[in-house]
């Protein structure tokens, strides 16, 4: 009785194991591609509470022409124009220029 319980549970945290992998190697590989004309681009600051000290960091955005606003690192704001047709990508929070 004590080896089927010993199988049995074996195969069952086998199978969780296997659900829960595959849940996260899916989120790890999900992209989200983004299409469109920069409509805008904004620069802005951000006051930021960290206990007893606030802290001003800048805040880059850019509006896309399909509507979508998405905050980009400085580099990439910094490397595309207003105006001008653009693919990116975002994977993880991160997003890219392909």
């Amino acid at each position: 009785m004590k080896g089927i319980l010993i199988i049995i549970s074996t195969f069952l945290s086998g199978f969780l194991l296997y659900f829960a992998w595959t849940d996260y190697v899916e989120e790890e590989f999900k992209i989200t591609e983004y299409k469109g004309h920069i409509v805008n681009k904004i620069r802005s600051e951000q006051v930021i509470d960290r206990g007893t000290v606030f802290t001003v960091e800048p805040n880059y955005k850019i509006v896309l022409s399909t509507g979508e606003a998405l905050t980009v690192p400085f580099p990439i704001y910094q490397k595309l124009n207003k105006g001008e047709y653009t693919v990116l990508l975002e994977q993880n929070d991160r997003i890219m220029i392909p």
